[in-house]
């Protein structure tokens, strides 16, 4: 396991769309990622649930993860926010939280 630079966080919020219509007419928002949340006599709502992509670099390899979970779990919230993301972000750069990652991809988050 090798300390790792965060080169970018990247928050996506959520999202929420209804439609009406036949299931071909929501095939390609299922596509871009979002899911059927309800479904009734042609009515659909759609959602699509937020992301926090955070690309890791080490000596050996650069990749990005979604660490929504990690991030709730680490501040011990219910949501991720724009604004926790940022918070994220601040403490990575000055040192309080600390990511490792080793050759394969595989991160500890401490």
């Amino acid at each position: 396991m090798e300390n790792t630079t965060v080169t970018s966080v990247n928050y996506e919020k959520s999202d929420t769309i209804e439609k009406q219509g036949k299931r071909r007419d929501i095939e390609k928002y299922l596509n871009k990622g979002y899911y059927v949340k309800e479904q009734r006599n042609g009515y659909w709502v759609l959602v699509k649930s937020s992301k926090v992509e955070v690309t890791l670099s080490n000596s050996k390899i650069t990749r990005t993860f979604n660490m929504k979970e990690e991030i709730r779990e680490h501040y011990n919230r219910t949501r991720v926010t724009e604004a926790l993301a940022k918070t994220f972000l601040k403490d990575v750069n000055s040192g309080k939280i600390v990511i490792c990652m080793d050759s394969e991809g595989m991160y500890t988050f401490n």
